[in-house]
């Protein structure tokens, strides 16, 4: 299937997307760590800025899904690939050429290519959040691992979770998204949220594809039609841009991250959507290389729901607390300032 067909049948079955149902439980706090540029811009210019997820800190992530698929998809090949050469659809020397280990590695080149369809159309994007129980140490003064790792002596600002997701729905409505969502990290038990059943046939799909664009007719013999899957694997691209961003590794526990994910659609394949499309920006990483991000709820007339502003550890702390006054004021807006008592130097 070509890149311009991909797209078109995507958005037809993809919809945008945002949290289902409301919330049963309290809407919680959500806290961003960010420098004192991230505080001035998300002030100033009430936006949200959400980073290409291949540029993230944590660089496996993002293949967390691919790893639990690939020994079901395997499982799919080994069991039609017999029937298929029993059919004289298939040649046996192409087993006896490449081995057993064909069948994993083809798996793997699936969701590789699932991937790089999800790229060409519609990345991921994302903002995150820390969320830290109503009273405790963090949820007054911060998380020690965040003020060093995002902070660096910065702020932390905490929005309400589900004023957020308000402005998430208006934002899928006004602008060319294939999907958006908010939903806390998964850290364990990754197979019971990435409910692998969802992607039950997706080996049957990708050989099915294989033979009908290779060829056809074979494919669509009745014997063989009857063999092959008639769902293409494009159908499967919404289970895995719902699944793929929330699950991550044990070791960030810590941080009890919430995320907003938004697959913004790539301009060049926005035609056809009156929603507006979103331009894609560029900021200097920590590295020093190109990172790509987008501004979220820029469009939109209203505010984000900001409940308060930590004011992280810093050599000059109270001069930092002022100037944070003084950002709010001259932005009209009212939320609470307080100083974090976390005894760290910059």
């Amino acid at each position: 299937m070509n890149r311009k067909n991909r797209a078109k049948r995507w958005a037809a079955i993809n919809e945008p997307k945002q949290k289902e149902g409301a919330h049963a439980r309290q809407s919680a706090s959500l806290f961003h760590y960010t420098t004192a540029s991230g505080l001035i811009g998300i002030i100033q210019e009430q936006v949200l800025f959400a980073t290409h997820a291949n540029y993230l800190n944590d660089t496996s992530e993002l293949q967390i899904l691919s790893e639990l698929l690939v020994p079901q998809v395997s499982a799919e090949f080994r069991e039609i690939v017999p029937k298929l050469i029993a059919a004289n659809a298939f040649t046996p020397g192409l087993m006896k050429k490449y081995g057993e280990n064909v069948y994993d590695s083809e798996a793997a080149n699936v969701c590789r290519s699932i991937m790089r369809t999800i790229e060409t159309i519609s990345p991921f994007y994302l903002t995150s959040f820390c969320m830290h129980s109503h009273g405790s140490e963090e949820y007054n003064h911060g998380l020690l691992s965040q003020w060093r790792g995002y902070g660096r002596g910065g702020f932390a600002i905490e929005f309400d979770e589900a004023e957020l997701d308000k402005l998430t729905q208006l934002e899928s409505k006004q602008r060319s998204l294939q999907a958006i969502a908010t939903r806390k990290v998964v850290y364990r038990n990754h197979e019971e949220f990435a409910n692998l059943r969802a992607f039950e046939g997706l080996g049957a799909s990708a050989l099915g594809d294989a033979f009908r664009e290779k060829v056809p007719a074979l494919a669509a013999r009745p014997d063989v039609a009857q063999i092959l899957s008639d769902r293409e694997v494009v159908s499967y691209i919404a289970a895995f841009i719902t699944t793929i961003p929330f699950l991550k590794s044990p070791r960030f526990q810590e941080e009890n991250e919430y995320r907003l994910i938004a697959n913004a659609t790539i301009p060049s394949q926005a035609k056809g959507d009156v929603r507006a499309a979103i331009k894609i920006n560029f900021r200097e990483g920590v590295a020093g290389g190109a990172v790509p991000y987008i501004r979220l709820f820029e469009t939109l007339e209203e505010r984000l729901p900001i409940k308060r502003i930590i004011v992280g550890p810093h050599r000059d702390q109270e001069n930092q607390y002022s100037a944070a006054k003084l950002l709010l004021d001259q932005n009209s807006l009212d939320v609470p300032v307080v100083k974090a008592d976390t005894t760290l130097r910059y």
